[in-house]
């Protein structure tokens, strides 16, 4: 009998160590990969290596007759590298978020010159004019015009000098985009949801952002009174079927981290016991292993690499939004965490095709929850 009390105390101990351990081993899966100044610096290269990089260069807006037919550096001073307009636009995001949370990083004076000319007052204004067209009026509708406002929101929210200039130099763009959001929230009778740059909620996600940063009701409202219509009552999202050999977006996930921003918490976590299957579940296998990427290099296969960061920071956003079920939290961090990792081990192994974008999407990733 006294060595069975004896003991006791020792099982307990033993119990409680071992509870710890477990959750130490989970949180040290569930870690991110850190963004040190190396790696930022390894990142923000592969943006000052192409925003002025003028081929190879896709088009994305139409020929209206003989006049368009020009260099596109000449149409879009601003954004004309990065393969596209988009990735010119969140390439030069990356460069300023990276000069925000590094600013003695050694190739600041780099990217201070890269953004001082091309966001220039007078190169602006030319991307300006070139929106006022009519056969631009659709032209990287909404991808490209959420990204050029998460830019404005990282110049707004920052106090530098420079920032404050080329925050105002892209403030007639911003407004004229953000009011074209909003009508074409009216118009739009079903949402888009493709694992693709149509995604109606991803780019929701990102405008969110920059309407917590800087304000903008009308289009706050508008967003929030679009997503409540069409994908509050949505259920049962197939993630066995996610993803499409070519989609760097999950637009489960993508719908999920939009209806976090807009739902309160007790709303949130209602709504997404119905929208997602649990983490455990056979349903969500496909989600919880990074794709498999096999011709990196190809540009439409390498978007896999991007969803790999796509699905990390919408898991880790989710996470956060979840009340309670700590388990649960941990799954979707060990899933975020896994694909994070992937994505960075081989995203340099994408050539021009991938390199051109990865960067933001990496440095969206790691920075997304601070």
């Amino acid at each position: 009998m006294k060595n069975i009390i004896f003991c006791l105390p020792l099982i307990i101990i033993s119990i409680f160590s071992c509870k710890n351990h477990e959750n130490q081993l989970i949180n040290k899966k569930a870690e991110m990969p850190l963004l040190d100044i190396n790696m930022a610096e390894k990142l923000v290269k592969l943006s000052l290596n192409c925003v002025n990089k003028k081929y190879p260069y896709k088009i994305g807006y139409r020929f209206k007759d003989e006049e368009w037919v020009k260099p596109h550096y000449e149409i879009t001073p601003s954004f004309y590298g990065c393969w596209d307009w988009h990735s010119a636009v969140h390439g030069h995001w990356t460069m300023v978020k990276i000069l925000k949370k590094f600013p003695d990083i050694s190739l600041k004076n780099e990217i201070r010159s890269r953004l001082n000319t091309n966001l220039s007052e007078e190169n602006l204004k030319k991307e300006y004019n070139f929106f006022q067209n009519e056969f631009a009026k659709g032209f990287e509708r909404t991808y490209g015009w959420a990204w050029l406002l998460k830019l404005y929101s990282e110049l707004k929210s920052w106090d530098d000098e420079d920032g404050i200039i080329w925050s105002k130099n892209l403030k007639p763009l911003v407004d004229l985009l953000s009011l074209r959001t909003q009508n074409f929230l009216e118009n739009l009778s079903s949402p888009l949801r493709p694992g693709t740059h149509a995604n109606s909620a991803f780019s929701f996600s990102l405008m969110l952002d920059y309407i917590d940063a800087v304000g903008d009701q009308k289009l706050k409202n508008k967003i929030n009174e679009f997503s409540l219509k069409y994908f509050f009552n949505d259920k049962n999202c197939p993630v066995d079927y996610e993803p499409s050999g070519t989609d760097f977006l999950s637009p489960c996930l993508a719908e999920a981290e939009t209806m976090s921003k807009i739902l309160s918490s007790k709303e949130f976590n209602n709504w997404l016991k119905e929208f997602l299957p649990q983490p455990k579940s056979k349903k969500f296998l496909n989600i919880v292993n990074p794709p498999i990427v096999l011709d990196p290099q190809d540009p439409g296969i390498g978007h896999l690499i991007g969803l790999m960061f796509h699905r990390a920071w919408t898991l880790n956003k989710i996470s956060s939004s979840i009340d309670g079920d700590e388990e649960k939290k941990y799954l979707y961090k060990e899933i975020a965490s896994k694909h994070a990792k992937k994505g960075y081990e081989i995203m340099f192994d994408s050539g021009y095709g991938g390199e051109h974008w990865l960067a933001t999407f990496a440095v969206y990733c790691l920075t997304s929850n601070n």
